[in-house]
């Protein structure tokens, strides 16, 4: 678990134990999550994995549980960008647009905590 060298504001985490439940914009219900695996996170944004497709600006409903932590954390977000890993899977990149302050404190506090962890 690294922080990805850059100039973002927020630095991004990378994880490989977190998963994130997506629902597809048009069926937010339980009936039709995919399970994907978190590559990064952070304060405004992940990217995960997935085998399926999803369409450039398509919204979703992200719902996934830190580590260590008992807060559910639902949030709407968009894809703004994908990259294709193999002929299988691709990875997509999202960013929150309805993130509460309690569960923004939440991934700060999981961010910081590994980044002073693995310094």
């Amino acid at each position: 678990m690294n922080a990805i060298e850059e100039r973002r504001k927020n630095p991004r985490i990378e994880v490989d134990y977190v998963t994130v439940e997506v629902y597809r914009e048009k069926s937010f219900t339980t009936d039709h999550a995919e399970v994907c695996p978190v590559v990064n996170l952070s304060a405004t944004g992940m990217r995960f994995s997935s085998d399926r497709k999803f369409d450039d600006k398509q919204k979703l409903r992200l719902t996934f549980v830190l580590p260590e932590s008992m807060i559910v954390i639902r949030v709407n977000a968009q894809i703004m960008h994908t990259s294709e890993m193999d002929h299988q899977n691709c990875h997509f990149g999202v960013k929150f647009t309805n993130l509460g302050d309690t569960e923004q404190r939440q991934i700060n506090h999981f961010i910081q905590k590994l980044l002073v962890e693995h310094v």
